[in-house]
């Protein structure tokens, strides 16, 4: 199974490829105390949490992991241009299996308005892979002889 920060690495290395006119990274800080820098702007991804399904066979469950990806564009660029990076976002996420997941589905967009030179907006997703209990391993009792011969 895969760990969470592969898949969280999976998901940047995709929004690389569909902004790369963006920074994007990984940040868990409050939007407002990022140190924009771009020129353009950055997407910031976010483990927001997860949720998860009953235990099934003793040994899984579903666990839904929502995440969330804050798209800073510097206000010179506000408008019209903001539509083409949240498309980009929206088109690299929408579907987008991450290892050992189910294609990711969006929940929500927001904007959250014009602060400190830039636009802003919080684009919520989710995506479902299964958690898996810790296996013991217990002796494997190894067969090393095979007889025909009937034992008294």
């Amino acid at each position: 199974m895969a760990s969470t920060s592969q898949i969280v690495g999976a998901l940047l290395a995709r929004l690389r490829g569909a902004a790369p006119q963006l920074t994007v990274e990984y940040y868990a800080g409050a939007e407002d105390e990022y140190p924009l820098a771009h020129p353009q702007g950055a997407a910031l991804l976010c483990l927001r949490g997860s949720q998860f399904g009953p235990l099934r066979d003793g040994y899984g469950q579903v666990r839904t992991l929502q995440l969330a990806i804050t798209v800073l564009l510097n206000q010179r660029d506000a408008g019209l241009g903001d539509c083409d990076a949240l498309d980009a976002i929206r088109r690299a996420c929408l579907g987008f299996a991450p290892p050992d997941c189910q294609p990711a589905w969006l929940l929500s967009e927001t904007f959250l308005g014009y602060r400190d030179g830039a636009a802003r907006y919080a684009i919520a997703l989710a995506t479902d892979t299964l958690q898996v209990t810790e296996a013991d391993l217990e002796p494997v009792i190894m067969l090393n002889a095979v007889s025909y011969e009937e034992q008294p």
